[in-house]
């Protein structure tokens, strides 16, 4: 597989993980409404909810993969551009620009200063060990005993 390939693969990988969301919602929607459909319901009340995790997931991975490959960066702006495109497309379910380009400022502002900020790790997991330890003992200087 080409380096140029991978993003297309990210975003069919995530395709397939938000459908299985998608159909975990869907089946939780299901059982929670009140109709004769039975089982079937899943797919024919509630079956949107499937495509619309499926193309949440695809369009995230796809656009955040396809900005790092055209821009030869991996970094949070990537991620800012997927939020944004991701949150448009859950705007425009609503049926509505306005909350389009609401939910693309949110997700694309949201996700890109988690990514920026570093994550669920932070900056510091960036850092060598030594570089960690340095950091930590200058957050961990003991204080002078105040003299009264």
């Amino acid at each position: 597989m080409s380096h140029s390939d991978s993003w297309v693969t990210e975003a069919a990988k995530f395709s397939l993980i938000g459908g299985g969301l998608g159909l975990l919602t869907s089946a939780l929607q299901n059982s929670l409404q009140t109709h004769n459909a039975g089982a079937i319901g899943v797919l024919s009340r509630t079956g949107s909810t499937i495509g619309y995790f499926a193309v949440m997931g695809g369009v995230f991975a796809g656009t955040r993969g396809l900005s790092a490959d055209l821009r030869g960066k991996h970094d949070h702006w990537n991620t800012a551009a997927a939020g944004c495109l991701a949150g448009f497309i859950a705007g425009i379910r609503k049926r509505s620009i306005p909350a389009g380009i609401g939910a693309c400022v949110f997700m694309g502002g949201a996700l890109g200063t988690y990514e920026y900020l570093g994550g669920i790790n932070g900056k510091i997991a960036e850092l060598s060990p030594e570089e960690r330890e340095k950091v930590k003992k200058s957050f961990l200087v003991p204080s002078e005993p105040s003299q009264n």
